[in-house]
């Protein structure tokens, strides 16, 4: 068989739709074991760890080759700037209310996964904005 352009491209796109369902079968079965089973990170880090690296090493691929966080959708400067504050803060929010929605009125905790989630997601942004930015100096 050769080696046609056509037939790689529908490789690709097979290939992507495998990951993607992959991934979101991954952090579903996450979500479904830690807050229906109530298990705890422990009992699920084989799943975990499968799901972070996966993920991380998906997001620094696309970083790498100098692609934008928003792709596909096309953001001016402004919009890249909200989408990179709410985004954070966002899944800050959203890692308090399962908190809550967990162990309760406790303020501390609740604080705590806000804060990590938010700080955690915008230090992901910034490096992958300086990534970008790194390639672009080196490509231009």
């Amino acid at each position: 068989m050769k080696n046609d352009e056509r037939v790689n491209a529908e490789v690709k796109i097979a290939k992507s739709i495998g990951y993607t369902i992959f991934w979101f079968g991954i952090f579903a079965v996450l979500v479904y074991r830690w807050f229906v089973l109530n298990q705890t990170l422990m009992d699920t880090l084989d799943f975990f760890l499968v799901w972070f690296i996966g993920s991380l090493a998906h997001f620094f691929a696309l970083a790498i080759k100098g692609i934008p966080i928003t792709y596909p959708v096309s953001m001016n400067k402004k919009e890249q700037r909200y989408f990179v504050l709410l985004v954070p803060l966002l899944t800050g929010i959203l890692s308090a209310i399962s908190v809550f929605l967990k162990i309760g009125m406790d303020i501390r905790r609740i604080l705590g996964g806000f804060t990590v989630s938010f700080l955690g997601t915008l230090f992901l942004f910034f490096l992958y904005k300086i990534i970008i930015h790194l390639w672009e100096k080196r490509n231009t």
